[in-house]
Formats: C-alpha cells, sequence, structure tokens
C-alpha cells in the first residue's frame, strides 16, 4: 500500500503524517491547497478569508447540507498553511524540490482514538485527489456523500494495521490473534514461513513464494463443507526475520484483510505472533468467513503444525 501516512499518539490525541512528492510546482501546490475555486474539485466547498483568525466554513456535500466550522491559525505562502476544524489541527507545509516538484508534507492531529482510523483513511484519500486535481482532473468530490465514497477498505485496514499492536482499544474490530514460542532460531522459523518447500508441510501448498513486497501468490483451502476457497494474497511489507505481512483475499467474495507475521527472539527460541486483521469485510453471512473460524485455524496452524514441523527440522 504506497503512500501511507503514519499514525502516532500524542498527548492530545492521535496525530498522522503524509508525506508526498508532488510533480508539481509549489506555487501551483500552494493555489490547490490554499484556494477555495481549487479546494471545491478535490476536498469540498471551503469558505474562508486568507487571514489569521478568519473563520472556516466546511460545506459538506450530503443531502442534509452539513457545515462544519474551523479557523485560520496561520498563513506563509507558499510555504505553510495551518488551520483548524472543530478543534483539530490541520498542517499544510510545502518545500520546493526544483522548478518541476514539490514536496508535501501534512500533519493532522488532536484526533479523537475513536477517529484516528477513519480520519487517516479519508485524509489519504483526499490527498490522492489532489495528486487527480494537480494532475488536471476537474470531476469535483462530492465530500460527505457516503454513497459516493472512494472505496477504502484496504486503506482502512492497513491504517488499523498500524495501531493495533499499540494502541488495539481505539480498533472497532479486534484482530485474530495467535502467539506461541518455539525451541527454534529466528532464522529457522522464518525459512519455515517463506520457502515455499517447507510452507507445504505445515500450512498450505502455495503456488508460488518470494519474500518480496508485491508478490503475488495464491492457495485453495477447503471450507467447512469441503468446498474449495481460492486465497488471493499479495505481500505488504517485509522486515527479515523480524516482520512478514501479507493482504488475504477470497477470490469471487468481497473483503479485504491483513495477515501480519511477527518473530521475537527469546531465550529459549523464537516467538512467533501471527495477526489476522480485517475479517469483518467478508460476508458474514457466509459461516466459513466466521470469526470463529479463523480463531480455530490460526491456533491450529501455529499453535501445532508448525511448532510439530520445526520440531522435526
Amino acid at each position: 500500500m504506497k503512500n501511507l501516512g503514519k499514525i502516532s499518539k500524542e498527548n492530545d490525541g492521535f496525530k498522522v503524517v503524509f508525506e508526498r512528492i508532488l510533480n508539481h510546482p509549489i506555487e501551483r501546490v500552494w493555489d490547490a491547497i490554499s484556494n477555495p475555486e481549487q479546494l471545491k474539485y478535490w476536498f469540498t466547498d471551503i469558505d474562508f478569508e486568507a487571514i489569521p483568525g478568519s473563520r472556516i466554513t466546511f460545506k459538506f456535500r450530503d443531502k442534509d447540507h452539513t457545515e462544519s466550522y474551523g479557523e485560520v491559525v496561520s498563513m506563509d505562502p507558499p510555504h505553510r498553511f495551518v488551520w483548524t476544524w472543530e478543534g483539530e489541527l490541520g498542517v499544510w507545509e510545502l518545500v520546493s524540490k526544483d522548478e518541476f516538484s514539490t514536496k508535501l508534507t501534512f500533519s493532522y492531529s488532536k484526533i479523537s482514538g475513536d477517529y484516528a482510523v477513519n480520519v487517516s483513511t479519508g485524509f489519504h484519500d483526499l490527498l490522492d485527489l489532489l495528486v487527480l486535481r494537480l494532475d488536471g482532473s476537474d470531476a469535483i468530490y462530492p465530500f460527505g456523500a457516503e454513497e459516493s465514497e472512494p472505496s477504502s477498505v484496504p486503506l482502512k485496514i492497513h491504517y488499523a494495521a498500524q495501531i493495533s499492536d499499540s494502541h488495539p482499544e481505539v480498533l472497532k474490530h479486534q484482530p485474530v490473534v495467535v502467539e506461541k514460542e518455539v525451541g527454534a532460531s529466528k532464522e529457522k522459523v522464518w525459512k519455515a514461513l517463506t520457502e515455499k518447500a517447507q510452507m507445504r508441510h505445515w500450512y498450505f501448498d502455495v503456488d508460488g513464494f518470494d519474500a518480496v513486497e508485491g508478490f503475488q501468490f495464491q492457495f485453495v483451502g477447503q471450507g467447512t463443507k469441503g468446498q474449495d476457497f481460492v486465497h488471493l494474497c499479495t505481500i505488504t511489507e517485509v522486515i527479515p526475520e523480524h516482520k512478514l505481512q501479507y493482504s488475504w483475499q477470497y477470490e469471487g467474495f468481497p473483503g479485504y484483510s491483513l495477515v501480519t507475521f511477527f518473530l521475537t527472539e527469546t531465550a529459549t527460541g523464537t516467538k512467533i505472533k501471527v495477526t489476522h486483521l480485517g475479517l469483518e469485510t467478508f460476508p458474514q453471512e457466509t459461516q466459513d468467513f466466521a470469526r470463529e473460524n479463523f480463531v480455530m485455524g490460526w491456533n491450529e496452524i501455529i499453535g501445532k503444525l508448525l511448532p510439530d514441523y520445526l520440531a522435526l527440522k
């Protein structure tokens, strides 16, 4: 997943920071983020005067024409624009890389924990729309009209994954988490996790596997009634002998989830931790996608099959 912002917990709430390199001169980018005539395309209708202390009105494009308010804190064209929005703080910073490109850093802070994931996802979408506007798009984004918002399920899952370990209390849906300590080195466990020839003995018979970001693989697993489910996966993060993460989807079904393996060295071997996040995005009327089935499956895989295989190596 490209261009993800970084979420952190601050004293006054959560904060997300985005960095983008935009292939446009700084003056053009500044106009796009500070001119209401440009903001209406990729953001929404926003009214304000370019004066510190000026009131900002954010106009949603829902059926009720909802309005929300903030304040201009400071403007330093074409480098820095700071405003508040219902008590939250947005800081836009631009640095010219050369005459044709600009580094944009946008931070948004003072976010309530309940909204940390959704707000991060929302601004990620908006920044993508900003890029499209800079590239010449005349499409107007229907901000606040839910039926017209971009599909953000994968983004939400990736942002939830960022804070699932450090601040699980803010997540509406908790991941399945299974841990097991084994008497094997991290190197040995890592090879079992990432080498196709070994995976088939304790995991699934995958069609191929290469532990590099972007690699796609698939495998077939049987459901509770013996039917085949084709699993579609893409590796999204690799830290050798420490972290392996990939998406997990099903051919022919909506939904997006993330599986993450963490390895930690212990005094007697290695602790293996697996998290599976996003299960709620799969069709809940399908029994095979029920949470308890994943709990049972990962406990069997991590709690028994993998340790038994490692014990034989």
